[in-house]
């Protein structure tokens, strides 16, 4: 399948250098499963044996980072890599590597359920709690106190109130599609929110995002108040 949306250059090379932990971890797996593009770049990262991450640790980013850096493998033959499958970058990314000993078993129970969804679609037997009639999620606990992981669920048409976000948001789209003011995102898309970003999803079609957020959602609007009580 062919994803829009994808992590960008940073989050990629941090992923790679085994930077990234926990639920969100899982999340980066996850769309590396359906998105050949960004496993193949996970694998020419992983390819260079951290010699050039480590240079680059501490320094910002140029927007062209990604493509100087893919250039510079490429014209150093001893250390070029041939990109893997994304079969073999799947395995490479085992959760239970790139997690931390105490959150590894428990973001690793979830990822049979998240693959189960995003790879066959099948999330018939989930224990959903349901907000409204027409949204529903699923808490899952992580010992990683930085992040809150949840499955969301939403059918089609239902708007999501205006909200901007205390901090980071990470989506990735399971099944199904929503869109908001910047475009409409579909299975395997990731998408990455902060406290600058403020929108009002509308779901195209009954689906199912997984999301990650290291602080709650803050609603805005004349129901912003018993919004952010009912829900956070």
């Amino acid at each position: 399948m062919s994803c829009q949306y994808h992590p960008g250059a940073e989050t990629l090379l941090k992923y790679a250098s085994g930077a990234i932990g926990g639920l969100h971890n899982v999340m980066l797996k996850l769309h590396c499963d359906v998105c050949p593009s960004c496993a193949n770049h996970v694998a020419e990262l992983e390819g260079i044996g951290g010699q050039y991450l480590n240079k680059l640790e501490g320094l910002p980013l140029a927007e062209n980072a990604f493509e100087q850096l893919m250039s510079r493998i490429e014209s150093e033959p001893q250390l070029s890599t041939s990109a893997g499958t994304a079969a073999e970058i799947n395995n490479s990314n085992d959760p239970t590597k790139r997690t931390s000993d105490t959150d590894a078993p428990v973001a690793n129970d979830y990822l049979h359920i998240l693959e189960q969804i995003l790879l066959k679609g099948t999330s018939k037997g989930l224990n959903w709690h349901w907000r409204t009639k027409r949204f529903a999620e699923i808490p899952l606990p992580t010992n990683d106190d930085s992040f809150d992981g949840k499955l969301i669920y939403f059918k089609k048409g239902m708007k999501v109130p205006q909200h901007t976000h205390r901090d980071k948001e990470y989506t990735l789209v399971l099944s199904g599609a929503f869109s908001d003011d910047k475009g409409t995102y579909r299975r395997g898309d990731y998408v990455s929110n902060s406290r600058l970003d403020e929108h009002a999803p509308i779901a195209e079609s009954d689906c199912i995002c997984f999301a990650v957020t290291t602080e709650p959602l803050k609603f805005t609007g004349t129901f912003g108040p018993v919004l952010n009580w009912f829900f956070n």
